[in-house]
């Protein structure tokens, strides 16, 4: 069910940039590859914590220029690490450690500040995470996530540079909604509250190559 969830999602991504193609080739583009380090994290479940080991990550990047300073950018992040379930009760051992990839595919912003040939920038990204065990025993999930940033690119020439970055991981998983009415002294009212909570956080570190395609 989640790999029919995973190809819809990509799907649709391909369909929306197949219908902005015209839009895009107007614009400047920038591509970016990198490679990095994904930072260790906990989980903390019902029963447990999934600890999660330190491990490289690598992706790529996509970014669509709205003015000067202002981008769109789409980002794929995937990091092949390892982890092991920790349980609460006291008699009960860590399970084996297993083999999982983090895939991370993010739409977002970002805005820099024209400082000549270095420019640094910050970043905001929602989208999905995937995490896919190299397991049968276990099954692939999917959670929606958030993603916040920042860093500098330095352009060594008007078309070619390089782009360090670091980032702060939010997996969110949704624990419900609460609906409630109520009636005080300013009268009454009704409302309602989405309760998520991230897991895990992790930090991550990366840089490389960044390519600039200008119309002109």
């Amino acid at each position: 069910m989640n790999t029919k969830k995973n190809r819809l999602f990509i799907a649709m991504l391909l369909i929306m940039v197949t219908i902005s193609i015209q839009e895009i080739t107007a614009q400047t583009l920038e591509i970016n590859g990198f490679y990095g380090w994904q930072l260790h994290g906990t989980a903390r479940l019902y029963d447990g914590d999934l600890r999660i080991t330190d491990a490289p990550n690598y992706g790529g990047k996509l970014s669509v220029a709205l003015s000067t300073t202002a981008h769109v950018e789409l980002s794929y992040m995937r990091s092949d690490t390892e982890g092991w379930f920790d349980p609460f009760y006291a008699g009960e051992p860590p399970s084996d450690v297993f083999q999982f990839s983090s895939n991370y595919i993010q739409v977002g912003g970002l805005q820099e500040v024209n400082m000549g040939k270095i420019r640094p920038y910050g970043t905001i990204a929602l989208g999905l995470t995937i995490w896919d065990p190299k397991t049968v025993v276990l099954n692939t999930k999917t959670q929606f996530s958030a993603t916040v940033g920042g860093g500098l690119k330095f352009w060594l020439t008007d078309f070619l540079g390089i782009r360090v970055q670091g980032s702060m991981l939010m997996p969110m998983v949704f624990n419900g909604f609460g609906f409630g009415c109520g009636i005080g002294t300013g009268g009454s009212g009704c409302g309602g509250n989405l309760y998520t909570r991230i897991t895990p956080f992790q930090g991550e570190f990366s840089g490389g190559i960044i390519l600039k395609i200008s119309p002109n």
